[in-house]
Order: C-alpha cells, then sequence, then structure tokens
C-alpha cells in the first residue's frame, strides 16, 4: 500500500535535456532522483501536470519541487559544484517562472497518489505509459 503522506517527484527527460545544454558539463538524472521519470514529451510539460494516471493510479500534481543543493553534489564522486544550480537560476527561478514566492529554483512537479486505499498490490513500473488527465492553466494557478 502506498503511503498517503508520501510525495513522488516527477522529471522529464526532456526537461533534464533542456537543462544540459545550457550546462557546460552535462549532469545524470541521478543528481535529481526523481520516482517518476518521463519521456516523450516537451521539456517542463511537468510543470503544468495537475493529474495523471499510471498503472490505474492517480496522481495529482501539488507543487512545483523546489530545488535543494544536492544536485549540485556529483553522486560519483561526492565532489561540489555550483551547477546546475547557478544555470538553474537563470530560467527556472520564481523570478523567471513569473510565480510569486521566494527566490528559489523549480524542476519537476510534487505529485501524491490519490489512489492509496483503494488500488492496493497496484505498483509503477518502468514502461508505464503515463495518462494526462488535467492541466493547469498556467504558472500562476500551479502551487509553490
Amino acid at each position: 500500500m502506498l503511503n498517503p503522506f508520501r510525495l513522488f517527484e516527477m522529471f522529464l527527460q526532456p526537461s533534464l535535456d533542456a537543462l544540459n545544454e545550457q550546462l557546460k558539463e552535462p549532469v545524470s538524472i541521478n543528481r535529481f532522483r526523481p520516482n517518476i521519470f518521463v519521456s516523450g514529451c516537451e521539456p517542463f510539460a511537468e510543470d503544468l501536470w495537475k493529474q495523471i494516471k499510471v498503472n490505474e493510479l492517480t496522481f495529482r500534481g501539488i507543487m512545483l519541487c523546489p530545488r535543494c543543493k544536492v544536485p549540485t553534489i556529483d553522486q560519483e564522486d561526492a565532489t561540489i559544484g555550483s551547477e546546475p544550480r547557478k544555470t538553474m537560476m537563470k530560467f527556472r527561478s520564481a523570478e523567471a517562472l513569473e510565480v510569486n514566492t521566494a527566490t528559489t529554483k523549480y524542476k519537476g512537479q510534487m505529485l501524491v497518489c490519490e489512489d492509496h486505499k483503494t488500488n492496493k498490490g497496484k505498483i509503477v513500473s518502468v514502461g508505464d505509459i503515463i495518462e494526462l488527465e488535467k492541466v493547469f492553466p498556467s504558472y500562476a494557478d500551479v502551487a509553490v
């Protein structure tokens, strides 16, 4: 059974690709540690995804994911740098996204599973199809 208080982070491969295009040295997805990693859509589309369904489980987007300093740590050798944080401040900050909150960086969407009580035994696996059910109309409507 899924924990009703567990947050799941969703991140898109095209979003990582768009970030890496702006970096001198690309970073791996392991720097961001998402639970759900999606391909086949536009970069940063996850920002506006309000509700998705995966393997009959409904996940609701509750907020953009604020980025901590962990993505600046190389997961292979534990060295700490300024990237990707420095670059993300240029185009993924609250100011750049025009959301009303403290200046922080956002990457990905935080989700909760709406079906944690009713769909016992359901799991999310690599290769599962993700159905987009609802979207936020604009960044002004997304919680941060």
